[in-house]
């Protein structure tokens, strides 16, 4: 099994903003790069299948 190197999340998520949307920014600030996801719930349920599909046994 290869273990993966201790590193931190590269990004942050911030919302929502005053139009319901989330954002994924550099840890290093916003200036550095910034990605709006869209609308919340929309997100939400996209980021939900995504840790579904993980297999979190098999990564560590």
């Amino acid at each position: 099994m290869t273990e993966l190197p201790d590193q931190p999340a590269l990004f942050e998520i911030d919302g929502t903003d005053e139009e319901g949307c989330v954002w994924i920014c550099s840890i290093a600030g916003r200036d550095d790069w910034c990605q709006n996801l869209g609308p919340a719930d929309e997100v939400a349920e996209k980021l939900s299948e995504w840790l579904g599909s993980i297999d979190y046994k098999k990564r560590m």
